[in-house]
This record gives C-alpha cells, structure tokens and sequence, in this order.
C-alpha cells in the first residue's frame, strides 16, 4: 500500500518521542558532582600542637636544660672555693708546726742550759757553804760548757755558719765521752752529739748517738727527748714502723714529758 502524508506524519511524531526519551535518559541519569570548593576540608581554628617529647632531634634544648647547666657550673665554681679554701688552711697549719717545732728545739737548748747551771750552783742552805767540786768534774763540765755554748750560739743561723762551730762542738762531747764515760754530763754530751748529726744531716750518726742515750742512761732526764729524736731520725731514715714505735714509747713511758705531746703530733701524722 502506497504511504500517504498522514503516515509520514506520524512516523516523524515517533521518531521525535522516541528521541527526547533517550536524551532524558542520558542527562538525567548522570551523577552530580559537588564542587572542588565544596570537597576541600575546612582549616581547623586550632591547629594541633607537637608533643616535645615526639619533636625530632634538631629541636632546640628547652630552657630548662640551660638552667640545669648553669646550676652545676655553680656549684663546679663552690667546690674550687671550698678547695682553695682548705689549701689555705692546711698550708697555715704546716707553718704553725714548722715555727713551734722550730720554738719548742730553742727551748730544749735553753732548758738544758738551766739544768747545767743548776749542777754548777747547787742551792746551799742557810749558813752553809757548797763545797767546791772537784777538779775532774770542773774539768768535765768544763768540756761540756765550752761545747754546748757553740751550739747555742749559732742555733737558727744559716748552715755555712753553724759548720765550724759545730765541728768544734762534736769535737769537744767527743773528748767528754771519751774521758769520762759515766761523767754527769756524758747524756747531755751524747745527746747534743745527736743533735749535731741531725743538723748536718748525718742520720745514721745521730741514731748511733740517741740509742746510747737511751740503752746506757735510762733514768736520765733526756731519755724523753732522745727517744722523740729517734722517732724523726728513723722517719728520715724511710723507716716509718721504728718511727711510730719510738714516739708512741714517749707518749707511753713520758705522757707527762713535753717530748710527749711532740711525739703523739708527729706520730699523727705519719699514721
């Protein structure tokens, strides 16, 4: 059958329909997509804060690092104070024993001076002469006094001064010795010979010259003070056990004794 106007019509109609169909579909049927303003995430108002105890190992020490510091180099500088401080102290201390060591030797020299003018004038009672001494004691004592007044007159000058008078002293206690060897004044010439061997630094002289004191004259007046001497001759000799048996034996048997309290010091010292 021959198609007329009308069926052109309504096949264009159809088409149409059918065209406007598929374009809803396909634009309707898209998804919508927000903005890219819309999808970024808004700033927060507080930003979070790093935890110092996660900060990465450049981050600057905190101030209470410095303040720690600061306090120990104070007290590095207090301890130095305190240190020089006691330096001081102890450097005083040795002075004090250096000058009474040097006061308390005078004082032997001048105390066994009195002793020897006592045995030349001994006290006489009332109406009574002394009776002259003999002339071997004048003789003795005579050596002794010669000698020991050399020794006290160069005592505390300095060593190229004392050497003479020293040698004509050890000469003198020697011939004493020698002539009367249970004369009254042979300890203190004994003793005085040690002395002069400690001055000039012969050790092992003075040592011989102190035990003589002690072995042959144990009831004598310078038992004490020989038995001290032995204490510092044997220091100086190395032999610190001898030292401390020989100054505590002063302290023991002489508590009383000047010699003692010298001893008991030195002996502190070497302990």
């Amino acid at each position: 059958m021959r198609a007329t106007p009308a069926h052109y019509g309504w096949a264009a109609l159809v088409s149409i329909s059918a065209l406007a169909w598929w374009a809803g579909s396909a634009w309707g049927g898209a998804p919508v997509r927000e903005s890219e303003a819309a999808q970024r995430p808004t700033p927060e108002a507080n930003p979070p804060t790093v935890n110092a105890a996660n900060a990465s190992p450049e981050a600057e020490p905190s101030p209470t690092n410095g303040a720690g510091i600061n306090a120990l180099y104070y007290q590095l500088q207090v301890l130095q104070d305190d240190v020089r401080r006691l330096q001081g102290i102890v450097e005083e201390q040795n002075y004090r024993i250096e000058r009474l060591t040097k006061e308390q030797r005078e004082r032997y020299i001048e105390l066994d001076q009195r002793l020897v003018e006592l045995r030349q004038s001994p006290g006489a009672g009332a109406g009574t002469t002394a009776a002259p001494a003999p002339a071997s004691a004048q003789t003795e004592r005579g050596l002794y006094n010669a000698a020991y007044a050399l020794v006290k007159q160069v005592t505390g000058r300095p060593a190229s001064e004392r050497k003479d008078a020293y040698e004509q002293a050890l000469a003198m206690f020697t011939e004493l010795i020698g002539t009367y060897p249970n004369g009254s004044f042979t300890p203190n010439a004994f003793y005085w010979t040690g002395e002069i061997h400690v001055y000039t630094d012969e050790l092992e002289l003075a040592r011989q010259a102190f035990v003589q004191v002690v072995n042959l004259f144990s009831d004598h007046d310078k038992v004490p003070d020989a038995l001290y001497k032995l204490g510092v001759v044997y220091h100086r000799l190395g032999d610190n056990a001898s030292a401390l048996r020989y100054l505590d034996r002063v302290a023991a048997e002489h508590p009383g004794h000047t010699a003692a309290s010298l001893a008991r010091s030195y002996a502190a010292e070497l302990r």
